[in-house]
């Protein structure tokens, strides 16, 4: 029985050897990720090093939110950006570890407009008329980018790919800005505001998992 598994590893191990990256390979995949869809390209220097590319997004979410007797919130929130990666593989196997940048394009908003019978409540004020625009984003533009993957290699020229790692954002910034007959001041001063204002920047890393699928030449 050891000998048939010392064979099964032995196999498997010459297998992934025989379609590990070499020097000048590039490729091409597609996948998923917590931005939403992957357009990924990638070229290996050698080995144990690779440099790698992607194009994130195409995730939009719009819906309309709202309490009994107050005015509707419309959201709308779009992820996305453009991540430069380098990879290094420690081992003779297809496990990787990863860091780059991340350039975001990722946005939260709402909006709110009051009537007479849907009032916007401000620390317990009720405003009849105005409205007032919530944006959130990230507090880093150019977020560092750290993960670590598997590539498993099979047929002659395909790859999937899985990926666990975290954005370093630096924290959100949220914003609220007052319109019509809402003033400015009754915002910034809001309690609530400021809370949720601190809460957003204390959310410094944002998780990134990603499966994909890659055809080397």
């Amino acid at each position: 029985m050891n000998r048939i598994f010392a064979g099964c590893a032995a196999l498997l191990i010459s297998s992934t050897a025989i379609h590990a990256q070499e020097t000048g390979d590039m490729s091409v995949g597609l996948g998923v990720s917590t931005f939403g869809g992957n357009l990924e390209a990638s070229y290996t220097i050698n080995e144990q090093f690779r440099v790698r590319g992607a194009l994130m997004g195409g995730f939009s979410y719009e819906d309309t939110e709202s309490d009994p007797g107050e005015a509707a919130f419309e959201i709308d929130a779009n992820l996305g950006g453009m991540a430069v990666l380098a990879d290094y593989y420690p081992t003779q196997s297809g496990w990787r570890v990863s860091g780059g940048l991340l350039f975001s394009n990722t946005e939260f908003s709402a909006y709110a407009e009051a009537s007479g019978s849907e009032p916007i409540d401000i620390d317990g004020t009720e405003y009849t008329s105005g409205s007032v625009t919530t944006k959130a984003e990230f507090s880093n533009k150019v977020s560092p980018m750290l993960t670590t993957g598997y590539d498993l290699h099979f047929a002659d020229n395909w790859t999937f790919s899985s990926e666990i790692g975290a954005v370093l954002i630096g924290g959100v910034d949220l914003s609220a800005t007052a319109g019509g007959g809402i003033d400015q001041s009754e915002i910034d001063e809001s309690e609530d505001y400021q809370e949720a204002r601190d809460d957003a920047g204390d959310i410094k890393v944002y998780p990134y998992l990603s499966l994909g699928l890659a055809y080397r030449f």
